[in-house]
């Protein structure tokens, strides 16, 4: 009688490990921000920035707060006068979004598939529209 109950333990024991196993590889899942201000901002700068290439980025204060997915798009080129220059630019806007995992935010530049774990922001997952 007591070999039966040990086998029953060992397989409630082996599900659950299964289970844990399976939410620390969930896969991420589109996010908006909880906590916005200014030391998230600036998080949310640098991290876009460092995942472009690029020294610095603008992003508006409300980023990433009612949507998970914003686009970069580079600046328009202007004159000494501040005028903008005529002509036609051909690059494709970046597209970044804020995902969470667990109990991590993160960012993917879109295009390329490259992440940038956020330490300051909390996210929460996005509500369906």
């Amino acid at each position: 009688m007591l070999k039966p109950l040990i086998g029953l333990i060992g397989i409630g024991l082996i599900s659950g490990c299964v289970a844990t196993a399976s939410e620390v590889n969930a896969s991420p899942q589109a996010a908006t921000i909880t906590n916005p201000n200014a030391q998230t901002h600036a998080e949310l700068q640098q991290a876009i920035a460092s995942l472009l290439g690029v020294s610095s980025v603008v992003i508006s204060d409300s980023a990433f707060t009612q949507y998970s997915q914003e686009v970069i798009e580079r600046a328009q080129h202007k004159d000494a006068n501040g005028l903008l220059i005529m002509g036609r630019s051909t690059e494709i806007p970046d597209a970044i979004q804020l995902l969470t995992q667990g109990d991590k935010c993160l960012l993917q530049h879109v295009q390329s598939g490259n992440t940038a774990n956020l330490s300051q922001v909390r996210c929460k997952l996005e509500d369906a529209q």
